[in-house]
């Protein structure tokens, strides 16, 4: 899994492979996240794919993996947990701790009844401004102070 990721993705130097609870939760339940119920997630993840299930350290994990490798910075691997990964370790671990928190995120409003996504004006809105931000020298997102880079585009 972790070579597939190196040889399919160029710009990737660092892959995360862990199971944290309430994202494996999703993973097992056999639920992708959707970006579109945060900002941060839809700035920072794009879509949560979800890979269907292949026996851990087999070629059918990567022949499941393969096809979600090339449009996604993370991806939950069914009834087995979740992989992250990007240009260094801090970045695929950030892009780690962001599943993690986005899946808690997305388990309250589930839990609560009511999920309202964002519309797909306000998505290319965000799209647009972190585009903007990019572009004005800031730099990459995770190498923002405490997350900072965030909360200025979701208030714009």
């Amino acid at each position: 899994m972790h070579l597939l990721i190196y040889k399919m993705r160029r710009d990737v130097k660092a892959v995360v492979h862990a199971h944290p609870p309430v994202a494996t939760g999703y993973a097992a339940a056999g639920m992708p996240l959707n970006p579109a119920l945060v900002c941060e997630a839809a700035i920072g993840l794009g879509a949560v794919p979800l890979a269907p299930y292949a026996m851990p350290g087999t070629p059918e994990l990567a022949d499941v993996l393969c096809p979600l490798i090339p449009q996604h910075k993370a991806i939950l691997m069914a009834n087995h947990g979740v992989v992250t990964y990007g240009e260094d370790l801090l970045y695929a671990y950030m892009k780690m701790e962001l599943v993690e928190h986005f899946a808690k995120i997305a388990l309250v409003t589930k839990l609560l009844g009511n999920q309202q996504l964002l519309t797909t004006q306000e998505l290319e809105e965000l799209a647009l401004a972190q585009r903007k931000h990019q572009f004005a020298g800031a730099g990459s997102p995770h190498r923002q102070a405490g997350g900072m880079l965030f909360a200025r585009t979701c208030s714009l």
